[in-house]
């Protein structure tokens, strides 16, 4: 049996290792994997603050306390990323002109239970749907389109990857492949809402494990929103967390506001103590006003369901 001060030894090293780790996302010398350790931020200094109090109760206490308050400031340093996100939104004093419905959810290429998906969102429709990995329910399109009248991107479910539904017809629509990779990963449509004209954009962004992808794609990405006048909802898979670096360039780049909440998204059997690698974002004239996260349906991400409101123009 291991003996205290062996017990001490081995979160003493932990600690330390967890140090190295923040110090990695902080300082960002460019590691593989660097961008995954930026999304879960929250859950390593949850885990820093479990280490401290096992220090305390191995009798380190003042080591403890020191690691309680490198975490602390580690968490400071984090919430400037949510706050910064959140300090774009705009208190509105008046009700929104118009609001509708927004459903983006990536629903799993190959997935089990695509056709209790597609009844579950025929049930309870919302009135703009982005949907990602479509082919997941390619055999279903059909009863889509019988709720959802306009529908652009996934002509060829061989190629593609994200399609925009939506009740109210497109004034504009584009689908584009995503560089470097490729495929149908970037959609933007534009639509008019009880008279408010909104664009609606949706991405999705290539898993962090890939250097410097990421940072690629959301380049491109920055270009085609430059191009965007007036009320913007940006939404998809980003795999990547609000409080990553390059979601942050992207967000003061283009002056995005998130919702007043972020739900996590995965993995889904964590439930809401995921990461919210999911996400919705507005600009001008549009804000969020619920955000929440729904049942996966099969899916390895759980879906966001938004009610958006538009205020006029910018």
């Amino acid at each position: 049996m291991l003996s205290w001060g062996e017990w001490r030894g081995a979160l003493l090293a932990l600690s330390g290792f967890l140090v190295v780790v923040f110090a990695v996302i902080i300082v960002q010398p460019g590691l593989p994997g660097e961008l995954l350790l930026q999304s879960l931020r929250f859950h390593l200094i949850a885990c820093g603050i479990g280490l401290a109090a096992a220090l305390a109760l191995a009798g380190a206490r003042w080591r403890g306390l020191l690691l309680l308050m490198v975490m602390l400031g580690f968490g400071a340093h984090s919430a400037t990323y949510v706050l910064d996100f959140q300090a774009r939104r705009v208190d509105y004093a008046s009700a929104p002109l118009a609001q509708f419905r927004f459903l983006s959810f990536n629903v799993l290429t190959g997935n089990p239970r695509s056709e209790e998906l597609v009844e579950a969102i025929i049930a309870n429709p919302p009135d703009v749907a982005l949907i990602m990995e479509t082919p997941g329910i390619e055999s279903h399109l059909d009863r889509l389109a019988e709720v959802f009248p306009y529908r652009a991107g996934c002509e060829d479910t061989v190629v593609c990857d994200i399609s925009l539904h939506s009740r109210y017809p497109f004034e504009e629509v584009s689908v584009a492949d995503l560089p470097p990779l490729g495929r149908e990963r970037l959609i933007i449509g534009r639509i008019n809402v009880d008279g408010q004209r909104v664009s609606v954009a949706g991405i999705h962004l290539t898993k962090p494990y890939y250097d410097n992808v990421a940072e690629v794609e959301l380049w491109h990405i920055d270009r085609a929103l430059d191009g965007i006048e007036g009320p913007l909802v940006l939404a998809g898979d980003f795999n990547s967390a609000s409080w990553t670096e390059p979601m942050a360039w992207i967000g003061r780049e283009q002056g995005l506001a998130s919702g007043p909440t972020q739900p996590a998204t995965w993995p889904v059997r964590l439930g809401p103590l995921g990461v919210p690698i999911d996400n919705v974002f507005t600009r001008g004239a549009a804000q969020l006003i619920s955000l929440e996260s729904g049942e996966s349906y099969g899916s390895n991400h759980r879906p966001l369901w938004a009610t958006v409101g538009l205020y006029g123009a910018d």
